[in-house]
This record gives C-alpha cells, structure tokens and sequence, in this order.
C-alpha cells in the first residue's frame, strides 16, 4: 500500500510503501528514514487523517488509511492549539492567524515581531514588503501581505502535490521528471538561503564602498578606490571643475567598456594630486559622460605609486610617498556614492590615439611631455595596411589573425605596442 505523508513542521511530503498491516508508530519510522531534515520531528509527531488523530498502536488499515491516502505529521503542541484553539504562551497568541492568513490581532502581531529583533532581522532581508508595513504599523498593508503569504503557500503545496500525483502517475514521463527536478532545485536554493541567513546574516548587508579624500589640482574630490579599474578615470564634467579641461589630450581617444560602454574623450597625461600632506603625479583618462564617481583611482596608479588595500586597518598604504589614508565611513562618503558601485561604471579599455592627429604628431609624443605618456603614440593613417611579418611574428604567441591585425590597427602599427595590448 502506498500513502502520502506531509510533515508539518519541515513542509516535507513522503510518499511511502507499506502494507495496511503495519502500524502507524512503523509508518512515522519510515517517514523519519525518508526526510532530510530533523528525523525526531516525524518521530515525536502526531500522525492525522482529515484532521483525526492516528493511534500509534493500531495498525494502518484499524485507523481507516487506504491505498494514495494522504497523512500528515503535525508537533502534539500544534495539533492542541488546532483543537483547543488556545495557545501556549503570550508570543502564540499574539501571532494566532485565520485560516484565510490574517492575524487575529495585528497590532500585537506587528509589535510582537517588532520586539523580536531576529525575526524582524530574517524578515527585512526576505520580505521587505511586510517588514515595511510593520515599521509603519500598517494594519491594512500587514493584513494584506499576510493573505498573499498565505496564498502563495497553500499554491506551492497544491503545486507539489500535483508533482507527486504525475511521479506516482507516471515515474518516467519526462515532464514530470522535469517539474520535480524543478522543485528539488527550488527547495536546494531556498535551504541554501536559510543557510545563508542563519550563518553569515551580514554578507545580505550593502557594502561601503572604498573611498578616500584627495585633491586634484587643487579641489577636493572623494576618491573611489577600484583595483578592478585598469585605469584611473575622471568625468569631463569634473575635469572641467578641477581647471583641467585645457590639459586633455584629445589624440587618445577610445571606448570604455565594462557593464556599459562610454566615449573615452582623451587622456591628461599629469595632473597634481595632493594625498594627505604629500603630492605626487597620476595620469587621468577622462570619460565623455556624468558619472555617479567623479574621480576613480584605478590599477595603474595604484601599482605605479605601489599602494596596498589595507582593510584590517581600514586605510589605503601609498608607498611611493609613504602616506596612510583611512577610507570615508558610510556617512563621509554620501548617498550618491555610496549607492554607486564599480558595475556601474565601465572600465576604460586600452586607448589609442585616432588617426585624426596632424601628421607632424606622426612620431612619439615630443620630449616636452611626461615620459609616461610614451606608452601610446599617435597611431599611423587608418588607410596603411598592417604589414604581414609583423602578423606572422605576433601570431607565433599564440593568437589569432583577427586580433593581431585589430591590436595592429589599434596601436598604428608598432608591433611592440601590439604585442602589450594582447596579453594586457
């Protein structure tokens, strides 16, 4: 004989293979051998049929069970209160609901939750929507969400039940193979968020970005600290806030591209940024549209001035000039900021001059200029073809032609120039 078994107490549904014969102490017994969860609570439970209680010393067939019948496994507290309707404790009866999902009280159900802080916690970061109605004491919008809960329950029992009816129906049909392969999934990704909520509650928190106070040229600005940037990036609208629009060198043109891609309007080769009480040069990529950031202090300065993210002591350790700044709080930084993450902003790819520079800028940028920006000459005409030995030799390193002749056209042909870009 065959029957269905829902315990309660874990919202598990058995289906077990016994004989009418058996007793219903043996039917728990297989139960707790099935479930995954706390086998005790099988054990320890009350088994019941149309809501009647099961002896556990009669047998199956004395207690009226048949063949597909479904049992349920409710806690002996849980099956008093349902008969009596009289709870254990204060906390119970504050939190009684209908059968429809409403409480009974909501205004001592709200501030019940309101003063068990860990319950209040679990429900911010799983159902803002109640929590929200809590804080507000908003019986209409708590009611309102109880019901949905409720509903939405008694529709994913329905749904499972309907699974197991197609599995007991059917164990090779291929859709319902697919729909339970569904639920189990579900039921894995769900434990594996109680799990999360219950061992590392924080990790659901929103994480302070890095920042730090700088100056560039002069004006205060609040730096984001982002190794995931390859270069340091600033906005043309803060650019032209700090007086360093007349700088930028419109030859180094290029795409940034990320989550997003933006216009790369050229690069200020050196530009005075004063950390704590020391100065020192950094090389800006300056980007065509707003961003959240104003100012990004990317890889390339961080390894170039040899700085370390020190985050047991919550500050940025700038070795070249040996000066120690604490990342900005919460509170420091702002709410525009912080609500801006790295995902938000693309990084800049390599970058490469177009070939609308004059033809006396054909050669390396001329001894006037900083000697970093000698990394990216001005490229060669778009119209000369990329020489063939030049795409031999860089082929041999293992790439392919179409992104030889692209790092070519990108870098005007300097096949040493080629090469960097292709394993940057």
């Amino acid at each position: 004989m065959r029957v269905t078994v829902v315990v309660d107490a874990v919202d598990v549904v058995v289906t077990v293979e016994t004989c009418d014969d058996a007793a219903v102490a043996d039917l728990k017994a297989a139960v707790a051998c099935e479930m995954d969860g706390d086998p005790n609570i099988a054990l320890e439970g009350v088994v019941t049929k149309d809501g009647q209680i099961l002896r556990d010393d009669q047998s199956l067939r004395a207690n009226g069970v048949a063949q597909d019948d479904v049992l349920r496994v409710v806690t002996e507290e849980a099956m008093r209160n349902t008969r009596s309707n009289v709870p254990v404790n204060d906390t119970a009866n504050a939190r009684a609901v209908n059968a429809d999902g409403r409480a009974n009280d909501p205004r001592a159900m709200m501030r019940s939750l309101r003063d068990d802080a860990e319950t209040l916690r679990r429900l911010r970061a799983g159902d803002p929507e109640l929590a929200n109605a809590i804080d507000r004491d908003d019986v209409d919008a708590f009611q309102g969400r109880m019901m949905e809960m409720r509903a939405r329950e008694e529709a994913m029992r329905a749904r499972r039940m309907e699974e197991l009816a197609l599995m007991n129906a059917d164990p090779f049909d291929v859709e319902a193979q697919r729909k339970i392969e569904e639920r189990i999934r579900r039921e894995n990704v769900e434990h594996n968020l109680a799990l999360a909520m219950d061992e590392t509650p924080e990790v659901f928190a929103q994480v302070v970005m890095l920042y730090v106070n700088v100056e560039v040229n002069g004006i205060a600005l609040k730096a984001f600290v982002d190794s995931g940037a390859q270069m340091s990036i600033m906005s043309a609208g803060c650019a032209r806030r700090c007086g360093l629009e007349r700088l930028i060198d419109e030859r180094f043109v290029g795409e940034a591209k990320g989550v997003g891609t933006q216009k790369i309007v050229g690069r200020i080769h050196q530009a005075p940024l004063k950390v704590g009480t020391q100065f020192m040069p950094v090389m800006i990529t300056v980007l065509e549209k707003e961003q959240d950031i104003d100012f990004i202090f990317g890889l390339d300065m961080l390894r170039r001035h040899q700085c370390c993210v020190d985050l047991p002591k919550n500050k940025l350790v700038i070795g070249s000039v040996g000066v120690d700044l604490p990342f900005l709080s919460e509170s420091e930084i702002g709410k525009t900021s912080f609500g801006a993450t790295p995902a938000e902003t693309p990084a800049p790819t390599s970058s490469a001059p177009t070939s609308s520079a004059p033809a006396s800028t054909s050669s390396a940028p001329t001894s006037s200029a900083p000697a970093s920006t000698s990394s990216a000459p001005p490229a060669a005409s778009s119209g000369s073809a990329p020489d063939e030995g030049k795409i031999e030799r860089l082929m041999t390193l293992g790439f392919t032609r179409k992104q030889v002749v692209e790092a070519l056209e990108a870098t005007g042909g300097n096949e040493e120039f080629a090469g960097s870009l292709l394993f940057g």
